[in-house]
């Protein structure tokens, strides 16, 4: 009986579509270990003394978290998940970025090294000149040097250069589109230390605390926001700039205060100063009789008999002192952060950093101007 070639060729043919088939898909599992309630997946792992190595991808999951790495290691004595390159921490409500992450399976904590980046997705509630109430969503955006997260306690933990921008949230947005939102936050802050807690929606910042928002600038030693409440605490050396109106259609004006504890309600726009009180108005654009040019010819005045006043003071040494002990002005005392400069400092110009404008001190000129003493408690 005489048997085609061409047969064995289609059965060699067959053959070989079979056992790619097979070896493809055994090529591609995924191998999967458990460690206490995370289940490690990868392409590629490989096992030698309690320790794996998972190559091919990493990606642990752990009830509602979800972690994903380019490769990772675990450590079955230590319990100890070590996640390395394009690190991405899911859970609801927010998404942690790193270069590197351990996960210490046991005690359910994390820590994260490397351009750590934490986005949170927030919903607030405020109301209109109406009282109509509306919600809107933020998304909070913290970069540090390294974030520590203790999930049984819904509790994050930033370490070294905080620094917390807050934008809006836009559905759908494109990457461009965030990166360019994030230009103009609607707040920023920065500190040393941050301990955020989820569940009361409550944050507390420490050391060298800035804030800045469309309206105002505080500084600080710590600042406690209470998010439900809608309040911002800040309390040792609290200082703060406010622009406000006191109407719709008047001109801005611009606190100065310093006080025991400054609060802050960012959705009335309105400040609380509590305890040993000082505080200066200066109105934008206020101008006294007359128009531009005479005011320029007051100040010229002014600096003129400012400048007599102090070479008739130059000539005779201070009262009860030799000539040879009169203060310097090289010899001032150092002023503490947080403390009302003097007199003299604040009467003569406005202080830096305010938005741009001509601005007058209100108050005697035989007193201090526009300062309000306060020893009351909250």
């Amino acid at each position: 009986m005489h048997r085609h070639p061409v047969t064995h060729t289609w059965l060699l043919l067959l053959l070989c579509i079979f056992v790619v088939g097979v070896a493809l898909p055994l090529a591609w599992a995924l191998t999967s270990i458990t460690a206490g309630d995370m289940v490690i997946t990868s392409r590629l792992m490989t096992f030698e003394n309690n320790i794996y190595v998972a190559r091919g991808g990493l990606k642990a999951t752990q009830k509602d978290t979800v972690l994903t790495a380019e490769r990772g290691i675990y450590d079955r004595n230590l319990e100890l998940v070590k996640a390395i390159d394009n690190v991405e921490v899911t859970q609801p409500g927010s998404v942690l970025t790193s270069d590197y992450l351990e996960a210490y399976v046991k005690e359910d904590r994390i820590l994260a090294k490397g351009n750590p980046r934490l986005v949170r997705i927030v919903e607030r509630e405020s109301r209109d000149e109406n009282g109509v109430l509306t919600k809107r969503k933020t998304r909070v955006i913290l970069t540090c040097d390294e974030v520590e997260g203790f999930n049984k306690e819904n509790r994050f933990l930033a370490k070294g250069n905080v620094h917390v921008i807050e934008v809006p949230y836009r559905e759908a947005e494109t990457e461009e589109e965030a990166k360019a939102n994030e230009k103009e936050p609607l707040s920023d802050l920065v500190c040393e230390t941050l301990e955020l807690f989820s569940l009361e929606d409550k944050a507390i910042a420490r050391n060298n605390v800035v804030i800045v928002t469309k309206t105002l600038r505080a500084t600080g030693d710590k600042a406690i926001y209470l998010d439900r409440e809608n309040r911002l605490i800040i309390v040792g050396h609290a200082h703060a700039y406010q622009t406000s109106r006191e109407s719709p259609g008047a001109e801005e004006q611009v606190s100065e205060l310093y006080a025991n504890k400054i609060i802050y309600y960012p959705n009335e726009d309105r400040t609380i100063a509590v305890g040993d009180v000082r505080a200066t108005v200066y109105p934008k654009g206020a101008k006294g009789p007359g128009d531009s040019k005479d005011q320029k010819e007051r100040k010229k005045k002014k600096k003129k008999e400012a400048g007599d006043g102090e070479e008739g003071k130059a000539e005779e040494p201070a009262a009860g002192k030799p000539a040879d002990q009169t203060a310097r002005p090289d010899q001032a005392t150092p002023r503490r952060r947080g403390t009302p400069p003097p007199l003299a400092e604040r009467r003569s110009t406005p202080p830096e950093g305010l938005p741009p404008g001509d601005y007058t001190p209100i108050g005697d000129d035989a007193g201090e101007p526009g300062t309000i003493d306060a020893t009351a408690d909250e």
